[in-house]
């Protein structure tokens, strides 16, 4: 995904959510969220949260355009990518959804 680029039909993309679209792409690269295969929805990893100083200690590449959506600003993203992940579920909400619909 490209975050940098306007959506279609849209002259300028609000730069709040490109944040937050960098964040979830930045934590799925680096492990913390999982995309479903089926829905493509985000979901947690079931690893151990990665701290600061790891992601610091070289998973960060100033030229990752998830970096520059935050302007360089890493601490920005760190949390921007805590608050992001927080919102997620162990599962994919959708497979989530159709588990607990019931069949008549």
């Amino acid at each position: 995904m490209q975050t940098i680029t306007p959506l279609v039909g849209s002259e300028k993309c609000d730069p709040q959510i490109v944040k937050q679209w960098a964040a979830e792409d930045f934590a799925i690269t680096i492990g913390l969220l999982r995309e479903c295969p089926y829905h493509g929805q985000p979901f947690k990893a079931h690893k151990k949260s990665l701290t600061r100083k790891a992601l610091a200690a070289g998973l960060v590449d100033p030229l990752d355009p998830n970096v520059r959506a935050f302007n360089g600003n890493t601490n920005e993203l760190f949390a921007a990518v805590e608050r992001v992940t927080g919102g997620y579920g162990e599962r994919c909400a959708l497979c989530t959804a159709g588990d607990q619909e019931e069949f008549d």
